[in-house]
Parts: structure tokens; sequence; C-alpha cells
């Protein structure tokens, strides 16, 4: 009879390879968005931006959308913060 652990520590293997799957499919996406900020603000500014609810992105976060899998938007949103604009 089981006491159930090996299942819970299954179920918690698969959550973090999901995790870390997610976070490798992202990383690309990451550095892109890294590399165009830059220009703008330091690597604690860029965490701070990429963290946070964005107006320009309909108050999601930008690695919220990274992860949905929509690069274009979170381009989008900086091609706005790089010109200056607001919302």
């Amino acid at each position: 009879m089981s006491d159930g652990s090996d299942e819970a520590a299954s179920g918690q293997d698969a959550a973090r390879l999901g995790r870390d799957l997610m976070a490798e499919a992202i990383a690309s996406d990451v550095e892109a968005v890294r590399e165009r900020l830059s220009a703008l603000w330091t690597d604690p500014a860029i965490d701070v931006w990429l963290t946070s609810a964005n107006a320009h992105l309909d108050g999601a976060r930008p690695i919220d959308v990274l992860a949905l899998g929509g690069l274009g938007p979170v381009i989008e949103a900086i091609e706005i913060e790089v010109v200056g604009g607001s919302r």
C-alpha cells in the first residue's frame, strides 16, 4: 500500500520540469528584451520592468506575456518606451 509520497514526489518533479522548460523557452526572448532595453536602463531596472504591470500590455507583466508566447507585444511596448511614449 502506497502512502502517496511517491506520487507527490513525481508531481513535484513534473512541476519543476515544467518550470524549467518554460524558463528555457523564454530565455532567448528575455535576452532579446534585455538587449533592446539596455540602451535605456541598467539590469536591475530591466528586471523591474519585466516583472511589473505594464500599461502598454493592458496591465500584464512583460515576463508573463513572454511566457505565453508574446514577444511581439513586448517588443511593441519597448518601442513605445524607447520613444518616451506614455499611456
